[in-house]
């Protein structure tokens, strides 16, 4: 891709708060899948949010892919090459992770225990080429993003990947991006969305992905910072 030359012309990040987001989640994941092992009474519950997590991965992908490179790929043909062979490599990881849990699931005593280790560094090799994909997005794809696209073009693609999103698949995206973002961050985004979005829905992610995965000094400072009763 060096044929394009990355001078940036445009400022706006759409990939910073959601990859924070899932680094969180992959980290959290990862950390809980190395303590498991057969005797572990929330086993079922980790591999479900092992799951979950790959699920989120997995349509992170999908958004991408149907609206970031395909106008990507508008403006630059060919731009999109490396990213789409990324991409083609995590699906192939997927599969082998959920091929890893359901033998997990089957298993019992030390087969399970020596089946949790194969899938513990199996997931690490694909959180490692994660970090490794969505920094390479953030360092090089996106000075060539913005470029090519105005703010106001990058702003609307993001708002295109937001509207694809179910509110269920919004709750655990808001329970990783909020809680991974800055302080001064949160405030923005949250404002953003209660702009945006039903009053209900607002305090619904407000108390179900906000409150409990934060502390209680940083919802404080959110809540002044959105003029939230105390």
């Amino acid at each position: 891709m060096s044929f394009i030359q990355a001078k940036p012309r445009a400022t706006h990040d759409f990939y910073a708060p959601i990859h924070k987001g899932i680094r969180l989640g992959l980290c959290q994941v990862l950390t809980r899948l190395g303590a498991a092992d057969a005797g572990d009474p929330d086993l079922s519950r980790m591999l479900t949010d092992l799951r979950a997590q790959l699920a989120l991965s997995q349509q992170h992908l999908a958004h991408e892919d149907a609206v970031i490179h395909t106008a990507l790929e508008a403006r630059a043909p060919g731009a999109t090459t490396r990213l789409e062979q990324a991409h083609a490599h995590h699906r192939a990881s997927f599969e082998d992770l959920e091929a890893l849990i359901c033998r997990v699931e089957r298993s019992e005593g030390a087969e399970t225990n020596a089946l949790l280790r194969a899938l513990y560094l199996r997931f690490s090799l694909f959180a490692a080429d994660d970090f490794a994909h969505m920094a390479e997005e953030e360092q090089l794809m996106l000075p060539i993003l913005q470029s090519l696209f105005s703010d106001d073009e990058l702003m609307a693609l993001e708002d295109a990947i937001v509207s694809q999103i179910p509110p269920e698949e919004m709750m655990a995206v808001a329970g990783l991006m909020i809680p991974a973002a800055t302080r001064t961050d949160r405030i923005g985004m949250l404002s953003a969305l209660r702009a945006n979005a039903p009053a209900e829905a607002f305090g619904a992610i407000l108390s179900v992905a906000v409150r409990p995965n934060i502390s209680a000094a940083d919802f404080a400072h959110l809540s002044e910072g959105l003029g939230l009763a105390a």
